[in-house]
């Protein structure tokens, strides 16, 4: 039986799929393996949001030819799609596939128990081409890889913002077979697994012959097993009130929202394309704050967009301060080829887009803790996930991370919701005991 390795960089849809893919493979014989050990086939599932996130494909490629040089080496995701030629001059690539044939890798190697042998020449399957139709998933829910799968429901982006490559990479907007969801997460109730993380690259665009996110939901609730479901990162102008009064209703739909702002300059917001202004983005929020109890609210931040100048992020650095959000990512602006905000004048100066980041990680960390802080003597229930230094650590419904000692908790509890008391905060996290 042959061994096979799936390594995984960017986003949770790009963990969902290869999720999908490593089912696959285990029904064709093959024996999956985690990353780092010895295998026949190593399957890469790239990322291309930004050049950095290429420049970490090309560097895990030519780790893992290092490292297994007589693998049979495929390559796809995002970056395979965007990039090929680079990928070609990587000597020892043995298959890269688009973004359209991703999900077939499992019908284009060998059966897990006949031979593989390294190709004389890599092979390219691409097309620019990316399908419209809504899809299904044919494999699922094979192997336990998460605590918390990942469901992908949506795929592609119609909002072409102007530093975005992914509607390239992707495709356009297309949703999952509304069954096909429910059949998903069934299995995984099934299995054990409490709670399911719903995603997409444009998650709130769902829809499936009239149905909706909202709709999909209330139909995941009502299958037993199932007591969490998380919404992924979610575009502003996709949350309706609708989904926010379901959410402050429901007693398994999390009160969490990740809600991508990029940036808090009307000016920048609209050099970026996006479909939304800072007035508009800040009465979301307050809304949504004011209906859901306890929301745990993160975001998005773009630094160093072209002419994005002082004044510019001081409007971003007073609106993140003045919302109540939990924590925040902050990423540079890179360029991509294919964009249009690639050919954009007055690029910001290196110095200053680190500067600019360094305080947006700094403000970012001082709204973490003060949320963690208003949680200090309650009780919560939490997710627990993983074992580490001494502690089990899970999640809140409202994504507070929260360690607890290995000494007060007492056996296996991985997959488990546990209530605890939440005491203080530690490095990265909160810490409670049950």
């Amino acid at each position: 039986m042959n061994r096979a390795s799936l390594f995984t960089l960017g986003c949770r849809v790009n963990q969902a799929e290869s999720d999908s893919l490593g089912s696959a493979l285990i029904a064709r014989g093959y024996r999956l393996v985690p990353e780092g050990e010895e295998a026949e086939l190593c399957v890469i599932n790239t990322c291309s949001v930004t050049e950095q996130a290429d420049a970490k494909c090309r560097h895990l490629v030519r780790s893992i030819l290092r490292r297994s040089p007589n693998a049979f080496v495929v390559v796809t995701g995002c970056y395979a799609q965007s990039d090929v030629e680079s990928l070609r001059r990587i000597p020892g690539v043995d298959l890269i596939v688009g973004t359209e044939q991703k999900m077939d890798i499992p019908r284009l190697v060998p059966f897990g128990a006949e031979p593989l042998v390294k190709a004389p020449a890599t092979r390219v399957l691409h097309t620019t081409r990316i399908s419209r139709k809504n899809f299904i998933l044919d494999t699922y829910a094979a192997f336990d890889s998460a605590t918390r799968p990942n469901i992908k429901i949506q795929d592609g982006c119609d909002f072409f913002c102007t530093f975005c490559i992914i509607p390239f990479t992707r495709g356009r907007e297309r949703s999952r077979d509304f069954e096909d969801v429910l059949r998903e997460v069934r299995l995984w109730g099934e299995r054990g697994h409490k709670e399911v993380v719903l995603s997409g690259v444009n998650v709130g665009e769902y829809r499936h012959e009239g149905r909706d996110l909202v709709d999909l939901i209330q139909a995941i609730e009502g299958i037993p097993g199932t007591e969490r479901i998380r919404i992924s990162s979610i575009e502003p102008t996709t949350i309706s009130d609708r989904l926010l009064d379901h959410m402050a209703g429901s007693s398994r739909l999390c009160p969490y929202l990740h809600i991508p702002l990029q940036s808090g300059s009307d000016p920048i917001l609209s050099a970026m394309g996006r479909r939304y202004r800072a007035r508009e983005y800040e009465d979301l929020v307050r809304r949504a704050v004011e209906k859901i109890p306890g929301l745990g609210l993160g975001t998005d931040v773009m630094v160093g967009f072209p002419a994005e100048s002082e004044e510019d992020f001081q409007a971003t650095v007073d609106l993140l301060e003045r919302l109540p959000f939990s924590y925040f990512h902050v990423f540079p602006f890179s360029k991509r080829k294919g964009t249009r905000a690639q050919k954009l004048a007055n690029a910001v100066a290196p110095a200053t887009l680190r500067e600019r980041g360094r305080r947006l990680q700094e403000l970012s960390g001082a709204k973490r803790r003060a949320f963690y802080e208003e949680h200090v003597g309650r009780r919560v229930p939490i997710l627990l996930e993983q074992l580490e230094e001494g502690l089990w650590s899970g999640l809140t419904p409202n994504y507070i991370r929260v360690g607890v000692p290995v000494d007060s908790a007492g056996g296996e509890l991985g997959g488990q919701i546990r209530t605890v008391l939440i005491e203080g905060i530690g490095k990265g996290m909160a810490l409670g005991a049950f």
